[in-house]
């Protein structure tokens, strides 16, 4: 798959210094990424730890949930579909107004302070990121909120207090930053897909739409073509490294999950 146009049209209308700064977030995601392999065999085996997975539970067990950034996610499988083994849902912890709640008691979970469904990643059996997604409301619940406020929550999207799940946790915050163009245009997306609809409201319960909008990933290739754009205006610099990196993550053999067809 090539690399995005859509990012790369992003990149064009970057200063040098903002340019520089998507680079170094790609950088460190990348090193994120390529830690937690070598520690963990893969992204996927730093959640599920070796276990066998079963479909919709939860890996790991409870989430990971920083308290203080009210950022939360967690990694399941329960579908085929195309390369993807299982995939990231992403939420952020807000009141029904869209304001910060912070999570004093994360029991009830779905209630008053609900966590804000952002988007979904999907990733292939080595753990790498090859889609991104969002889905209906009736699929997760909590606090619904337009695109332009869901965008807000993004940037806000940060994944600090995770113990044990420090190094995921990392890949994943630069992850979002680095690919916000194209979460932007999935949440805008998402929401003309429901205004083709008599009423919003139905259409967020409707079991038929799940899957709002999805966009396809080659994150090699997204890193490489920044790394292009931004040689093409600077000094050489050292290229990034690791992109192969994930060619070395230990698949998640098909014993270890169960599928069943949606």
């Amino acid at each position: 798959m090539p690399a995005s146009r859509l990012l790369q049209r992003y990149w064009r209308s970057l200063s040098d210094r903002e340019l520089a700064a998507t680079l170094n977030v790609a950088r460190a995601g990348l090193s994120a990424f390529s830690e937690v392999t070598r520690e963990s065999g893969s992204l996927i085996q730093s959640w599920v730890g070796g276990q066998a997975m079963v479909e919709f539970d939860h890996y790991p067990v409870d989430d990971v949930v920083d308290i203080r950034n009210g950022s939360q996610f967690y990694y399941h499988a329960h579908r085929s579909h195309g390369t993807e083994h299982g995939h990231m849902h992403l939420f952020w912890h807000a009141s029904a107004s869209g304001r910060r709640r912070y999570v004093a008691n994360l029991s009830p979970r779905w209630g008053r302070s609900s966590p804000s469904h952002l988007l979904s990643i999907g990733l292939d059996n080595r753990g790498l990121p090859v889609s991104l997604f969002t889905v209906n409301h009736w699929v997760t619940d909590g606090h619904w909120f337009n695109a332009a406020t869901t965008l807000t929550m993004v940037d806000r999207f940060v994944v600090r207090d995770a113990t044990g799940h420090e190094t995921s946790a990392a890949w994943l915050t630069n992850f979002v930053r680095f690919y916000r163009p194209l979460i932007d245009d999935l949440l805008q997306r998402r929401d003309r897909r429901l205004a083709d609809h008599k009423s919003s409201e139905s259409a967020l319960q409707d079991r038929r739409l799940e899957v709002l909008s999805e966009r396809g990933l080659d994150w090699a290739a997204d890193l490489e073509a920044l790394e292009r754009s931004y040689q093409g205006r600077m000094r050489p610099r050292q290229p990034l490294r690791g992109c192969c990196m994930a060619s070395r993550s230990r698949p998640v053999s098909g014993k270890d999950r169960r599928h069943r067809r949606v």
